[in-house]
């Protein structure tokens, strides 16, 4: 994940990136992997990054929500966590992933979700889409930006 300003233009770009490695596909593996884990390690960066705004950067007025990489990546740690939600440490990260998207929610900041042809809003990370403000999306045939926002 990347945060970045224009502090002439008072916007900040939040780029979060969908897994680039093989990520734990069971309980156990999760635990084993813990903090680097993407589904934790990915929200927790998103939970720093809107405190960081909040409490560093009060001239910032408008958040630029951007993914990058395979949704389908996204997808598979959805899975996983869905699969084994009773699991407690996937409860946890759960919640987590419910308590960021709550900060998101009550920032007072203006969300503009910023969908292209590299975006990987899928699955947890569509809930970004669904929590901006307002969301652009490239229509542009050349590019799989229509098919690349789903559930």
């Amino acid at each position: 994940m990347s945060l970045t300003f224009d502090r002439d233009r008072r916007v900040a770009t939040l780029l979060v990136r969908a897994p680039r490695a093989a990520q734990p596909s069971t309980p156990e593996a999760l635990v084993a992997a813990g903090a680097l884990a993407w589904g934790i390690a990915a929200w927790r960066e998103l939970d720093d990054a809107l405190l960081h705004m909040r409490v560093n950067e009060p001239e910032i007025g408008l958040v630029l929500l951007r993914t990058a990489g395979d949704p389908e990546a996204v997808l598979a740690v959805d899975r996983m966590l869905l699969e084994h939600r009773a699991h407690w440490l996937v409860r946890e990260v759960l919640l987590l992933q419910r308590r960021v998207l709550k900060r998101l929610d009550v920032t007072a900041r203006t969300f503009y979700a910023v969908v292209d042809g590299g975006s990987a809003f899928a699955g947890s990370l569509l809930e970004l889409v669904l929590a901006a403000d307002r969301s652009y999306m490239l229509a542009d045939p050349e590019t799989r930006s229509r098919s690349r926002c789903r559930r």
